[in-house]
């Protein structure tokens, strides 16, 4: 504390003192307001660390892979692979040498039922199993090109099986023989003649035969005027084929 003086003090020393005195009161204050100017701006805590232990938090699911990808992929021994279901043309395949160490190739059936096999060429595969593919396609390989190799082969896509064939034969332009019916479509004895290459010269156009045989053991004949189906338009006449159906083009008896 400031000692008091004994005596008294003039106005104008009282005056000082005064003065004085609310200078001292105002220190305090100051003081205070810069120590809070002087502390570090707050900022917001970080999460806190997971203890040791706790399992991480699930990532979101991988986008879904194609039928047949991820187990060929991921497959090692030939054990495994799919002996009950037989290949058949158009169905796609996925093809893995594990030896290599290279993604999986997708390889198709093609239409004379053969997989074009990398270094090896054509393999017959319609009406075989994955598996006796596989099997064939390693023995080639180790006769060739490898000491050992593992072949994977995993089915990708089903293709669009035919319902079966047809037999065209008689006066057609070369393509006589046996015809696979296209799936999903309506096969008929005019289109069947058509992609035989259409009718000789001589051919008998409005006596095509189609033999049938019928669930009994008897087989049955009709008669298809395809002339008239061809020229007229009369689709009403054609008649929609179905498996193993003969059709035979007859000759004209006199031609000129």
């Amino acid at each position: 504390m400031i000692p008091m003086p004994t005596t008294p003090l003039s106005a104008s020393r009282r005056q000082t003192v005064a003065a004085l005195c609310g200078v001292l009161s105002l220190l305090p204050l100051h003081s205070v307001m810069a120590q809070s100017l002087q502390q570090p701006v707050l900022t917001p805590a970080r999460p806190l660390e997971q203890p040791a232990g706790t399992p991480p938090p699930p990532l979101p699911e991988n986008p879904p892979t194609r039928a047949g990808v991820a187990p060929v992929a991921t497959t090692v021994s030939m054990d495994v692979l799919d002996d009950s279901r037989q290949l058949g043309r158009g169905d796609v395949v996925n093809f893995r040498v594990v030896e290599d160490r290279d993604p999986a190739v997708s390889l198709q059936v093609t239409d004379s039922g053969d997989l074009e096999v990398p270094y090896i060429g054509r393999v017959h595969a319609e009406g075989k199993s994955p598996r006796t593919v596989a099997f064939e396609i390693k023995s080639l390989l180790e006769r060739d090109y490898y000491h050992h190799a593992t072949v994977i082969i995993g089915l990708d896509t089903e293709g669009q099986r035919s319902p079966g064939r047809i037999y065209v034969t008689g006066a057609v332009k070369g393509g006589a023989g046996p015809q696979e019916i296209p799936p999903n479509e309506v096969f008929t004895v005019s289109k069947a003649i058509l992609r035989a290459g259409g009718f000789a010269d001589f051919a008998n156009q409005r006596k095509v035969k189609l033999t049938r045989s019928k669930p009994d053991g008897t087989t049955e004949t009709m008669t298809v005027d395809v002339k008239e189906i061809i020229e007229k338009g009369r689709l009403d006449l054609d008649v929609e084929v179905k498996p193993n159906d003969y059709i035979l083009v007859t000759e004209r008896l006199i031609n000129f």
